[in-house]
């Protein structure tokens, strides 16, 4: 009897620590630790310190849920900003550069190679700065995307600046995961 018992208590013991292992495994792999983010195969690794700036650079989006070109392409799109002290209008630790590397990536720009500010102008009212970015996907491909201090991404156009329209901030929507096109400036949008 005592035997019998003396084996339920190292059970249960044995039980409890595995469960309490399996809930700090868990805890740390959400918390992301201490570690790089992004791995050498996708060609940038970040040191603790980058990692917290990009994390807390786009709050509004949980930076795991992110693919991994995501991430790197808004650590590069972030690291362009920063070095030309280009400041996003949105509220403290708050970033548009998520929401515009999604649509990149829904765009099928895929991987940023290169990316270089070709200009900072004024925009609307000379109250907003609008910079243009250039490109280079992995592909070999070149993209001029148009960013907005208020607004985030507005426009990307395929090729040159002068090339065609794959998005316009003004002419499409976004629906159901899918870029729609607009018949007018916010007017009703058309998905296929």
């Amino acid at each position: 009897m005592v035997m019998k018992r003396n084996k339920m208590i190292l059970v249960v013991l044995i039980s409890v620590l595995v469960i309490g292992t399996a809930i700090v495994s868990a805890f740390h792999l959400i918390d992301g630790g201490d570690g790089m983010m992004l791995t050498e195969e996708e060609g940038i690794e970040l040191t603790a310190e980058q990692y917290q700036l990009l994390r807390d650079s786009i709050l509004h989006v949980e930076l795991e849920d992110m693919c991994n070109i995501e991430r790197r392409n808004a650590w590069l799109i972030l690291d362009a900003m920063a070095e030309i002290g280009f400041v996003e209008n949105r509220s403290p630790s708050e970033s548009g550069v998520s929401r515009a590397t999604w649509i990149l990536d829904m765009l099928g720009v895929g991987i940023i190679q290169e990316l270089t500010v070709v200009r900072v102008s004024e925009g609307i009212h000379d109250l907003v700065d609008v910079l243009v970015i250039r490109i280079l996907n992995t592909e070999g491909r070149t993209y001029y995307a148009q960013y907005n201090q208020t607004w985030g991404l507005g426009g990307v156009r395929k090729g040159s600046e002068d090339g065609e329209i794959i998005y316009s901030r003004i002419m499409h929507a976004i629906i159901d995961g899918q870029i729609c096109r607009r018949e007018s400036p916010r007017g009703a949008a058309i998905c296929d």
